[in-house]
């Protein structure tokens, strides 16, 4: 059962990827067998006619034979001998009759059973297409997997490196945290060690993301302030950011959660809308029982359903987890977001 999960569709990349080959690779095959079929088709029409017309040739020899309808009718003044036609009643030839110079012989071959053996041949063509489309279809879906192995492998070695990247940086991170806190104990919270310590956090928050990237989190859940969460964040960012207007509307909400995890989604949704933000922007944050919402100026977003998905961006800022990570981590938590972009506004909200 796991090697047939692992063939499925991993990301939204591979989705994407597969249904683009799928499709291309099925429509195109399928347009191809329709033109045969459409050939086939009236190949066989031909065939079906030349062979009625050999009937009724041999029938006018001989007279029998029960399929036919045989008549006398008038000789036209322009009227063509032993050669395939067809009204209303179906197909027919003219045949003279000797010694009779007024009327001709006419026979039919009736349309109703010319339209059953059209029927036949149509039902035949029809079946053969559809058990070749699902032929094709099976193809088509094995062609998709195939041609998205290279997305596969690449974001396998993507993942590989982020690993690696998280295990080389997590020392100096760790160490330039020990020396923020000493430094300030040693010169006191001036501006200049606000800026490094609101730097370094930024850079301990990148690692916090890639080392959450492929692992489930410990819950230890306990009741949460939201509020004081999103004040101690829009503080730090402020630092970074002074040139946002920053607009807050909390309620004192507090939930039972785990801290570092819930911390992470609010700092990730905060950081993105100062991140992905416009010159002397706004940011607007509303905060009740049920939801927090966050509401920004924003740059246009091309694809508000992608934004979920690891490494993708739509702009040069950032390395595309922050907000796959408050995904995965809402999903874990019980919890659900949701992100829209209307008007240069992008709102992100986080049900609890």
């Amino acid at each position: 059962m796991s090697s047939i999960k692992d063939l499925l569709p991993q990301t939204g990349y591979e989705k994407e990827s597969i249904l683009k080959a799928f499709f291309l690779f099925f429509i195109s095959i399928n347009l191809l067998l329709l033109g045969m079929g459409y050939l086939y088709y009236k190949n066989k029409v031909i065939q079906l006619e030349q062979e009625i017309f050999l009937k009724l040739k041999n029938y006018s020899y001989t007279f029998k034979g029960e399929e036919y309808r045989l008549e006398i009718v008038p000789k036209k003044e322009k009227i063509s001998f032993y050669q395939l036609e067809r009204d209303s009643s179906g197909l027919f030839i003219y045949v003279p009759i000797p010694f009779v110079e007024d009327d001709v012989l006419k026979i039919t071959f009736p349309a109703e059973k010319y339209r059953e053996k059209i029927n036949h041949i149509q039902k035949h063509i029809i079946t053969t297409l559809l058990l070749t489309t699902i032929i094709v279809g099976i193809m088509s879906f094995m062609f998709a997997l195939y041609a998205v192995h290279p997305i596969r492998k690449s974001t396998r070695l993507m993942n590989e490196f982020v690993r690696d990247v998280v295990h080389d940086i997590n020392t100096p991170v760790s160490s330039l945290l020990l020396n923020l806190k000493i430094m300030k104990m040693k010169y006191g919270e001036d501006e200049e060690i606000k800026r490094i310590e609101s730097s370094v956090k930024r850079l301990s928050s990148i690692y916090e993301n890639l080392s959450l990237l492929d692992r489930e989190i410990k819950k230890n859940e306990k009741t949460v302030n939201i509020k004081k969460i999103i004040l101690d964040e829009i503080q730090d960012l402020k630092l970074s950011y002074p040139d946002i207007q920053v607009t807050l509307n909390l309620e004192d909400v507090s939930i039972k959660t785990d801290e570092n995890a819930i911390r992470r989604i609010i700092l990730n949704l905060l950081s993105n809308a100062f991140k992905h933000n416009v010159k002397n922007g706004w940011v607007d944050v509303y905060l009740n029982k049920n939801y927090l919402k966050i509401v920004n100026s924003s740059r246009p977003v091309k694809n508000t359903d992608r934004l979920f998905d690891r490494y993708y961006k739509e702009s040069q800022r950032g390395v595309g987890l922050g907000l796959s990570i408050v995904k995965k981590l809402a999903s874990e938590l019980g919890l659900s977001v949701q992100v829209n972009y209307s008007n240069n506004k992008f709102t992100a909200v986080l049900y609890f």
